[in-house]
């Protein structure tokens, strides 16, 4: 015969049981913030058009962010680089500048964004979980201009670090790594590369002097590894770049948001599957219709920026 104590051991089991199931059915995540759940435009291979523009020489060949001032496109390697600016030839086949930052380092640059007047270089990769403190580098582009093949200061470094992150992740198995950052109204959004369970984080970072403890603002259901990010002010669009976790039978996708009042609006989303999967890394918007994307070197590719053209005429709303 069950004893009253057991009874309500039982009963309290049943009822976490219960509350775990309510939770995971709401979509609740860690952090206590809806997980949104995604339905798309998925798009196909007429809709938007794939076009290899050219290989990079070997200096880039762990690309990882791009950026586009004065119709040159500029980018940068991740960890095992020095803290280096590279701006591309008219043909994306030979650097024409290189600029290093003085006063910074390349721990694991993974970004790039920027705006009229500056650009941010964002140190936030963290596949290992092991780095507790994040760096966002400004840098007038007028001194990068002047520099050219010299060396310059950033402007502005802001130190962060994640409000709910654990003392001890494990390697490759966390929510808590990032490789996307975009400026959105003056504000910087990074997105986060979740290992763990293949959602985005959105987390806010104020572009102001002093360490910051960013929080999630949502998290969105994108089902993959979000590995850039590029917002176009004008039309108010937002594109998201990664691959799947799964590297035998993967593939990589762009993601399109609408943003209007700040937010995401996750109704109108399209979805696009590249036709090469490799380390897609770098996004940035050439112009309202067209997207500029760079893969570093792997075994499955060579160092590569291809051109995305969207044509949109006849959109194919399904779940996705």
């Amino acid at each position: 015969m069950l004893t009253k104590k057991l009874i309500h051991c039982l009963l309290l089991l049943l009822l976490l049981t219960q509350m775990d199931c309510t939770a995971r059915e709401q979509g609740i995540n860690a952090n206590n913030i809806s997980v949104k759940e995604l339905s798309a435009t998925v798009l196909n291979h007429q809709q938007v058009h794939f076009k290899p523009l050219a290989h990079p020489p070997q200096a880039l060949k762990e690309t990882s962010g791009l950026a586009l001032f004065n119709n040159q496109l500029w980018s940068i390697n991740d960890s095992g680089d020095t803290p280096t600016l590279y701006g591309l030839s008219a043909e994306l086949n030979t650097i024409e500048h290189k600029v290093t930052l003085s006063q910074a380092t390349n721990k694991d640059w993974e970004s790039l964004a920027s705006d009229e007047e500056h650009l941010y270089i964002a140190d936030c990769g963290n596949n290992s979980g092991a780095r507790h403190q994040f760096t966002l580098y400004q840098v007038p582009w007028q001194s990068i201009n002047e520099a050219k093949q010299h060396t310059i200061e950033p402007s502005l470094a802001i130190v962060f670090s994640y409000l709910n992150k654990p003392a001890q992740l494990k390697k490759y198995q966390h929510n808590f790594d990032c490789e996307a950052i975009t400026l959105v109204n003056d504000t910087m959004w990074l997105f986060s590369k979740n290992w763990e369970n293949n959602y985005t984080d959105l987390y806010h970072v104020p572009l102001s002097e002093g360490s910051q403890s960013i929080a999630s603002q949502a998290t969105y259901n994108i089902n993959g590894l979000i590995t850039a990010a590029d917002y176009h002010p004008k039309t108010q669009q937002l594109a998201l770049l990664g691959y799947s976790k799964n590297r035998l039978f993967g593939h990589a996708f762009v993601w399109l948001f609408d943003v209007r009042d700040n937010k995401v609006v996750t109704t109108t989303a399209q979805y696009y599957q590249l036709p090469l999967y490799a380390q897609w890394e770098g996004i940035v918007w050439q112009n309202d219709k067209q997207l500029i994307i760079s893969t570093e070197q792997s075994p499955l590719s060579k160092v590569m920026i291809a051109q995305l053209t969207l044509s949109l005429n006849e959109p194919n709303k399904q779940p996705f």
